[in-house]
């Protein structure tokens, strides 16, 4: 990795700056996450629970959108494709991408409702947390719906995030139709659950610790025992490479020649960690479309992960914020 070592906090400028010149595909799991702001004066009579004060409420992009917002927001040209409800939902993700100048294309269905994430937070503090989703598979004659729109446009794009948040979307099926269509472009992938047989064939996938000790049915592993495991991983599913994020103590990589390396995190305040990964992976994955180098793209997505920790909340962060903070390559 000599060879850049002296890579420089101008250099990630640049690479950072050079963002606007890819246009990304994100694929995955559609959310809207709702947030209910408040405050807490006193405890129910009716149960033992707080009374909130309601303030303020709030629709944000999340999911794989929060990809694709994070891609807009450093800069990138992005399209997001998922699939909705026919609902008010629908309408008002639609919306916010319209607002954040991303493409979309989203297919909306009247058999399922769009996943909705309500929180209640007071004293910045998150009380509760209610889900609305269909996790249940995606039926074919959607998920080919969907395909069509996507192989049509397939030379606009530079490369592919695949968001998956086991929402039924990213069946093993669509996925390897996605592999197909993109063959020859980069595709990496944010995966979730237990069967990472069904992302086979990618160039990258970036797991948190805990999720790829659920991928190789270690759930005790120590760290001193991640490369071992990387390095089987990566060749039973003739991956390219895989980074692991470590959350306080940085990121693994293992790169497509075979090296492994740790970049460390430097310590800072932590406010919310929903949201983070979905910031390291657009960074990231942009980051090594530019540079085709793993080191430099996993530094530019902890640098960016690392502000976006700072906010409570799904969140984006800007080229602007990064460089603006105290956080040194």
């Amino acid at each position: 990795m000599s060879k850049i070592k002296n890579y420089q906090l101008e250099d990630m400028r640049k690479l950072f700056n050079d963002f606007k010149n890819l246009h990304l595909l994100v694929v995955g799991d559609l959310i809207l996450d709702n947030y209910i702001w408040g405050t807490v004066k006193r405890i129910s009579p009716e149960a033992p629970v707080p009374i909130v004060i309601v303030e303020k409420k709030e629709n944000r992009i999340g999911g794989a959108g929060n990809v694709a917002a994070n891609l807009a927001s450093l800069g990138g040209q992005v399209t997001i494709a998922g699939l909705c409800g026919n609902d008010e939902e629908s309408k008002i993700l639609s919306d916010l991408f319209d607002k954040k100048g991303i493409e979309h294309l989203i297919n909306s269905t009247s058999n399922r409702k769009t996943t909705v994430k309500s929180r209640i937070i007071a004293q910045h503090q998150q009380l509760i947390r209610i889900d609305e989703e269909n996790v249940n598979p995606v039926k074919k004659e959607i998920r080919q719906a969907i395909l069509g729109n996507i192989s049509s446009l397939k030379n606009n794009f530079d490369g592919v995030i695949l968001s998956d948040y086991s929402k039924g979307l990213l069946t093993a099926e669509f996925i390897k139709e996605i592999l197909d269509i993109f063959k020859a472009k980069p595709v990496i992938i944010d995966p979730k659950g237990y069967d990472y047989n069904k992302y086979k064939g990618a160039t990258a996938i970036k797991p948190n610790f805990k999720e790829f000790c659920t991928a190789v049915h270690h759930p005790e592993l120590r760290k001193d025992d991640l490369e071992k495991h990387a390095r089987e991983l990566v060749h039973n599913l003739d991956l390219d490479g895989i980074v692991v994020t470590l959350g306080e103590d940085g990121v693994f990589i293992l790169d497509n020649k075979g090296e492994s390396f740790v970049i460390h995190t430097k310590a800072k305040e932590v406010y919310d960690v929903s949201g983070a990964g979905d910031t390291f992976i657009a960074a990231f994955s942009a980051g090594l479309i530019l540079s085709r180098n793993w080191f430099i793209a996993a530094k530019a997505g902890n640098l960016a992960s690392g502000v976006a920790v700072g906010k409570l909340g799904t969140a984006t962060v800007s080229t602007e914020e990064i460089f603006n903070s105290n956080i040194k390559t």
